[in-house]
């Protein structure tokens, strides 16, 4: 019984020389990011191949020279650019982070899609790939057209929701089908 009892009285004295900050909620011995530029109500521009293919806003962006990423907080919104120019998608998200030296950007949290075709993808997690102008996730999503509601578990579309794949869909249609 005195060996567990010694076990607990050190355990608890490790414990309390790690202290704890609070409203974090993490030790304060761990260093926390500190962004090397921070702005408010901003709005940054991703260009390919010398156009505009998004434009990004948040109620605040952190600037991390180091790793080279852009974090996005709040209010996320994302909009996408075809290859001439013209407005295809929006993305609202609650936080979003910019990889510019992988050259691809992530949304998080609430992620709906809307195309100016009128169709909707909502997921949690969903990633923009600069080099093949696609966005995808491994993660659940729901599909919206005018005729169907589609579920599934991975997604690949454009930007503008016209060409998609879903991994592991489910759902209902009301479409007939001719098999002929």
């Amino acid at each position: 019984m005195s060996k567990y009892l010694a076990i607990l009285i050190l355990s608890g004295f490790f414990l309390a020389c790690n202290q704890m900050d609070p409203e974090a909620g993490t030790p304060t011995d761990q260093v926390e990011k500190t962004p090397d530029s921070e702005s408010w109500n901003s709005e940054i521009y991703i260009d390919t191949d010398g156009r505009r293919a998004v434009v990004a806003r948040a109620d605040y962006l952190a600037q991390f020279n180091e790793s080279n990423e852009i974090e996005l907080i709040g209010n996320v919104k994302l909009d996408f650019f075809n290859e001439v120019g013209e407005h295809v998608s929006i993305l609202n998200a609650d936080t979003g982070l910019v990889h510019q030296n992988r050259k691809w950007l992530e949304a998080r949290h609430n992620v709906v899609v809307v195309s100016d075709s009128g169709i909707t993808l909502r997921t949690d997690q969903l990633m923009w790939h600069e080099a093949k102008n696609r966005i995808q996730t491994e993660r659940p999503i729901m599909l919206t057209t005018e005729l169907d509601t589609l579920y599934g578990i991975g997604f690949e579309s454009d930007a503008n929701l016209e060409n998609w794949t879903i991994r592991n869909p489910t759902g209902v249609t009301y479409r007939e089908f001719s098999y002929d």
